[in-house]
């Protein structure tokens, strides 16, 4: 074969690799599954350096309000979004509320607000069947992914509208 060609393949090569490390998505999923979930889910919540974003239907875990308002006093920007229609987020949001984090009632634009949503540092998010609750991260069958890439864009895109139809 020509030298000249050789040289073209690698150089193609070469320029390939740089430009698939530059451009091309790099993506994560794994599994969090219950039961047996509730310490693995407040490890994923303590990993956050800069923010959490939460969109949840239920929030009665005192273990990961505890972890989202230790988040918020060690500086990261915690924005939390509880459907009030459950009756059942009242705690969560007066604790919250209280500790100084951003948290709001779903739009009722919609029957009900059903997300179970944690997105951690634009990095990666928490979605999956899992509400944040004793039953659910404990002792019933929940499957949550953990996922990184492109895709937590569009669901950091879904997060910021709710957060911008919310009501205090």
């Amino acid at each position: 074969m020509n030298k000249d060609f050789l040289a073209g393949v690698f150089a193609g090569l070469i320029l390939f690799f740089i430009l698939s490390i530059l451009f091309l998505p790099a993506y994560s999923v794994s599994v969090i599954s219950s039961p047996g979930a509730e310490d693995e889910i407040i490890s994923f919540i303590d990993s956050a350096q800069h923010s959490i974003y939460v969109d949840m239907y239920i929030l009665t875990s005192g273990k990961v309000v505890d972890a989202l308002i230790s988040a918020h006093y060690r500086g990261v920007e915690v924005k939390v979004i509880l459907e009030e229609r459950t009756g059942a987020n009242a705690l969560a949001f007066s604790r919250l509320d209280g500790a100084g984090t951003q948290v709001c009632w779903a739009s009722a634009v919609y029957k009900l607000s059903h997300p179970k949503l944690i997105i951690i540092d634009n990095q990666k998010a928490l979605v999956g069947s899992h509400n944040l609750s004793y039953s659910a991260l404990n002792s019933n069958r929940e499957i949550s992914l953990v996922v990184q890439g492109n895709v937590v864009s569009t669901l950091l895109s879904l997060f910021n509208s709710d957060w911008n139809a919310c009501s205090t």
